[in-house]
């Protein structure tokens, strides 16, 4: 996708047969040239048949619940004997370890990718992440470690910023009160931030994990790319509050954290025996100019990608 980890685009670009299920191949998923995705077998599974060969042409249909094809398809390939592809896993492995995530960007202070590996080692105890709109879900998407038991929720494609919060409250009530973690930008948290009083008031225990880099990062990114970086209503025009203080007044504990080598003591201080079971509130503080790469150069196909190739058309949505 348009964010996605370079390895994997690199793989979804030079496969020769695509298994293509539930996504419906907007242009955030394969970028501008459809072409390059028409060159090869693609089986396209779907509920609804309008979502098939409506953008990328040439697909096979399968009209079917997606769970009801998973079990179909482990019934009929029961019997079947498959000679795993090895040059190809092994091309993988070596794709993912020339270009692993954190090492796409290097910012000044706390690199969001390594922030993410580290919450996922120390943070067992959550039965879901929640992930808002922006810079913050594209690193959580890229680097975030699901085990057992665990959910990634998100609002994908929709962008329905101010989502995280509000979800978070759901989940920790659909999951019997279990501990859940919202990752959260500084402009996302401004839009539904009354609903730390509804954390409060029911005890929920919510791991909110507020991504400040002061400014609305996609959008700036965007400019930079598009606009020779005038910043309005991102950077200028734009402001965030302390969100350690903001938590602090409607008593939930919080702490802030600059530097990297602060992140694991401080994902620790969140499930310590003080807090586990309440809700508290980190402030990881990024560099405003931290851009989210690896990014698709629109025009180009998907396995050319920010910063190394450069777009060639306006970015599409």
């Amino acid at each position: 996708g348009a964010y996605g980890n370079r390895w994997a685009n690199i793989a979804f670009g030079e496969c020769d047969l695509l298994l293509v299920i539930g996504s419906r191949l907007d242009i955030r998923q394969t970028g501008a040239d459809t072409k390059f995705f028409e060159n090869r077998k693609i089986y396209h599974v779907d509920c609804e048949q309008d979502e098939i060969n409506n953008r990328v042409k040439g697909c096979i249909p399968v009209i079917a619940d997606a769970k009801q094809f998973f079990t179909d398809f482990v019934n009929e390939a029961a019997t079947e004997i498959f000679e795993k592809p090895i040059e190809w896993y092994d091309y993988i492995n070596a794709l993912r370890l020339q270009w692993p995530d954190t090492a796409e960007l290097k910012p000044v202070g706390i690199n969001p990718n390594v922030f993410i590996h580290a919450l996922s080692h120390n943070s067992k105890l959550t039965k879901c992440y929640l992930a808002d709109v922006g810079s913050h879900q594209m690193w959580t998407a890229q680097s975030i470690e699901i085990y057992k038991d665990q959910l990634f929720l998100t609002s994908g494609g929709m962008g329905a910023m101010g989502f995280a919060l509000p979800a978070a409250i759901g989940a920790c009530f659909a999951l019997n009160l279990k501990p859940v973690v919202a990752i959260i930008g500084d402009g996302c948290m401004q839009l539904n931030i009354q609903e730390l009083q509804t954390i409060v008031r029911n005890k929920l225990p919510v791991k909110m994990v507020v991504m400040n880099n002061k400014n609305l990062g996609m959008i700036r990114q965007f400019q930079d790319s598009y606009f020779e970086s005038r910043y309005q209503s991102t950077y200028w025009g734009y402001s965030a509050p302390d969100f350690e203080k903001v938590a602090n007044a409607y008593e939930i504990n919080a702490i802030t954290i600059n530097t990297e080598d602060e992140i694991e003591d401080a994902i620790k201080w969140m499930w310590n025996d003080q807090n586990v079971n309440s809700p508290v509130l980190l402030q990881v503080m990024i560099d405003p100019h931290t851009n989210t790469y690896p990014k698709i150069a629109f025009g180009r196909p998907i396995t050319e990608m920010e910063p190394f190739a450069k777009p060639i058309e306006m970015e599409g949505t």
